[in-house]
């Protein structure tokens, strides 16, 4: 009797152990799902403007995208960085970037950017608000591929025409189409500044003159220049024309302009050649002229000239025959050893010719003035 109790309390205590036990290890095992639980964070992802909540178990934003398969380069944006650590609620936002193609004004240029329309693109080119005209709409979407597109700003000139100032708004690429849409006309002679195939700039102004006039063509003498060439047979201060120079000749058209009702200034448009000048050529001496001819260095030699020619050694006299200070004939000088005619040597060559004809032929050469050789 005593030993069934006695085993009956064994069992018992038995029991109350292996339901100990199995408290034990149904804690633990709770405490462990909590403490699961509590590791796994809700993230709001947006890519490019479509938004996804995520519950996930991961620590950095770039475990994350990898596990949406999103890949990501150097042209894109994510925010916070990949390599930032998560928290519970986190928002993720990627931006893919994408290449545009784009011409302003005539411009071609590549950007990069991660505007997903037309019109968000335009604030990374710095014309939001700007007013462009564009060949795409505004709110046009942009894939991830890119767009190309053309766009050409809004200015605003000024175009001075005809005593009045016309403002304009314009996206013209010229000059000229800008004073297409001010219906203003160039005709015959009238310009434009700036010029009509230039860009109009933000804030220029486009001056209009109105131009009439003729043209008239004239022949225009072009001087000619002289060649010398050294002669060492001829004295120093003789010059002596191989050839005569010729004059060239150019059309020159002139114009006779009245801008605006105000008359100008003749203006050259054009000259041409139509004639080219032919240069003169002289020999210059280069032989030192003597001073001394024996028998004849003591006389009156600026007696004979006075007489003579006035002292003028350019004269010329005795109806173009007889030349210089002496009036030498052409012959007689050449007879002395010079060259050309008289009047074109130096002075200190024609006293010293007159010597030696004087010693030559004596003072009877000189029939009236001889006489002041010996004043």
């Amino acid at each position: 009797m005593s030993s069934r109790r006695s085993a009956s309390r064994h069992s018992e205590g038995s029991k109350v152990k292996v339901r100990a036990v199995q408290g034990t290890v149904l804690l633990g095992l709770v405490g462990a799902a909590g403490a699961y639980v509590g590791f796994e964070k809700t993230v709001h992802l947006t890519v490019d403007g479509q938004e996804r909540t995520i519950h996930t178990f991961d620590g950095k934003v770039a475990d994350v995208l990898k596990a949406q398969g999103i890949s990501t380069d150097g042209h894109d944006q994510v925010a916070p960085a990949p390599g930032e650590s998560l928290a519970d609620g986190e928002q993720i936002s990627v931006r893919y970037g994408r290449q545009l193609d784009v011409s302003v004004d005539g411009k071609d240029q590549k950007i990069w950017s991660t505007a997903t329309t037309v019109d968000e693109a335009l604030g990374d080119l710095g014309l939001h608000g700007s007013n462009p005209a564009l060949s795409v709409n505004r709110d046009q979407a942009i894939g991830r591929q890119g767009l190309s597109f053309q766009i050409k700003t809004q200015r605003h000139v000024n175009v001075l025409v005809d005593g009045r100032s016309i403002p304009l708004d314009t996206t013209a690429q010229t000059v000229a189409q800008a004073l297409s849409q001010a219906h203003v006309t160039l005709a015959g002679q009238d310009t434009a500044s700036p010029a009509p195939d230039t860009f109009p700039t933000n804030g220029e102004t486009i001056t209009v003159d109105r131009v009439t006039g003729t043209q008239e063509t004239k022949q225009v003498p072009i001087a000619f220049s002289t060649t010398e060439q050294s002669d060492p047979s001829a004295y120093v201060g003789s010059r002596t024309t191989v050839s005569s120079g010729t004059q060239g000749v150019q059309e020159v058209v002139y114009a006779y302009l009245t801008v605006n009702g105000v008359k100008q200034a003749p203006k050259i448009v054009s000259k041409t050649v139509t004639k080219q000048p032919v240069n003169a050529v002289v020999k210059v001496g280069t032989k030192p002229v003597p001073t001394t001819v024996a028998g004849a260095d003591n006389l009156n030699w600026a007696g004979v000239a006075q007489c003579e020619s006035g002292g003028n050694p350019k004269s010329v006299g005795g109806g173009g025959l007889y030349f210089g200070l002496y009036q030498f004939s052409v012959s007689t000088w050449a007879a002395m050893g010079g060259s050309g005619l008289p009047s074109n040597a130096t002075p200190a060559e024609q006293t010293y010719r007159a010597k030696l004809l004087y010693v030559r032929s004596g003072a009877g050469q000189w029939p009236v003035c001889g006489r002041k050789l010996f004043t």
